[in-house]
């Protein structure tokens, strides 16, 4: 029963060797285990929003100022730590020159453009409504044509100024609501700003004053001079719009420094944003609202009062929601391709996926392309489209969703940006 003091020794020496093994296994493994904890997070999508045109960031393993998933404001617009698994290479491209160009050569001048034409509207509204006559009219029709159109080009910019004050919203929320609008004449409503009265105002609120109030011109002109409240009501409507107008625009005086250099790869940097809003409106204010909802793509029937400039077909004064959404693929094609009102060709979403090595940019203008044919080919009325073939409506629609999957998808993947909106279609 007497342990020999020479193998008590030696016993204790094999439980100490077989601690310090099991120790050195441990700390290994918890090695192994934060080394992949890490690589999980700095491979994650960091910057995921989930509600509608909101900036609310849902961090999945980042935030900014983090050591996983920050971004560094490089002259070069070099982004760090916020690769999911895409090139290398989109870290490395200049975003900032993209903004630079967008700002100066597109988004600027598209809105002195429009800024110009919606004081030459507003002018042409109180023309005619301190006198309603054929002439006034015909003047201030011609002059909502030219405004409308020129509202194509701006209406994606939904950033800034335009965001906070819901400037697409008030300016082209359609189809009208007739009662609403209506209820505002009788009562001489001028603050507009009730989200409830977005359907009874801006570009929309115009055609149902000009062309849905009655359904003759000389009838219209006759309302107008029979009741100074018509004539109130389109001087609230012209005044709104552009005093909605000069906010978003002067406002670029002073943001656009700020936008040009907010090139980071964060939720709320102008650069994602500015994206995320481009592929929104292509896919919303385009091809669904001008193409599919009227078509019918999202009912069991086609919805032929909802599309644009609605009065303005349905009482035969002429046809607009054709010219209206050519027009705004040519604004959208022109954004994605860097191009100014003059052609110039600047630093693009094209140019970046082409410095990507990717097809996603050649593929986009050559789908761009054959949009324009298959919106061509429509009638200039699309009442009488719908009613008579709407199947090429549809066509139209198709044209437009092949896009909206390499815009949503392609791009904004390869451009390490996740999509900060949500929808029900399913796209």
């Amino acid at each position: 029963g007497v342990i020999n003091p020479t193998d008590f020794l030696n016993f204790k020496k094999m439980k100490y060797l077989q601690i310090k093994f099991f120790l050195v296994i441990l700390v290994l493994v918890s090695c192994s285990k934060d080394s992949d904890e890490d690589y999980s997070q700095t491979t994650s999508q960091s910057n995921i929003q989930s509600s509608t045109n909101t900036n609310t960031q849902t961090s999945t393993g980042t935030s900014t100022g983090t050591s996983t998933g920050t971004s560094t404001g490089t002259s070069t617009g070099t982004s760090t730590g916020t690769s999911t698994g895409s090139s290398s290479q989109a870290d490395t491209f200049d975003r900032g020159s993209i903004l630079a160009n967008y700002s100066e050569n597109i988004i600027i001048p598209r809105y002195n453009t429009f800024k110009l034409s919606m004081d030459i509207l507003k002018n042409s509204i109180e023309a005619f409504a301190n006198s309603p006559n054929s002439d006034n009219y015909d003047a201030l029709q011609t002059n909502w044509i030219d405004s409308y159109k020129k509202w194509q080009y701006v209406e994606a910019f939904n950033i800034s100024k335009a965001e906070e004050i819901m400037y697409g919203l008030k300016m082209n929320t359609y189809p009208v609501s007739v009662e609403r609008t209506n209820n505002n004449i009788d009562e001489g409503k001028t603050d507009l700003s009730n989200p409830n009265d977005w359907s009874a105002q801006g570009f929309p609120g115009l055609d149902y004053m000009l062309h849905g109030i009655a359904e003759t011109k000389d009838a219209i002109i006759e309302l107008y001079n029979s009741d100074s409240k018509y004539s109130n009501y389109l001087i609230t409507l012209g005044s709104v719009m552009n005093e909605n107008t000069i906010q978003v625009v002067d406002d670029w005086i002073t943001y656009k420094a700020e936008f040009d250099s907010s090139f980071d790869n964060t939720a709320t940097s102008a650069f994602n944003m500015m994206v995320n809003d481009f592929v929104y409106y292509f896919e919303k204010g385009l091809r669904t609202n001008k193409i599919g909802i009227p078509a019918g793509r999202f009912s069991s029937t086609p919805l032929p009062d909802k599309i644009e400039a609605y009065y303005y077909s349905k009482n035969s004064f002429g046809n607009l929601s054709k010219t209206l959404a050519l027009e705004a693929r040519k604004g959208a094609e022109d954004l994605f391709l860097g191009l100014s009102s003059d052609g110039v060709e600047g630093p693009s979403y094209k140019s970046y996926l082409d410095y990507l090595e990717t097809d996603i940019g050649s593929s986009v203008k050559t789908k761009l392309e054959e949009a324009s044919l298959r919106i061509d080919e429509l009638q200039d009325n699309f009442l009488t489209q719908i009613s008579e073939n709407n199947t090429l409506m549809l066509v139209a629609f198709d044209a437009l969703q092949t896009i909206v999957v390499n815009l949503k998808t392609d791009m904004l993947s390869n451009f390490n940006v996740a999509v900060d909106y949500t929808d029900a279609d399913g796209d």
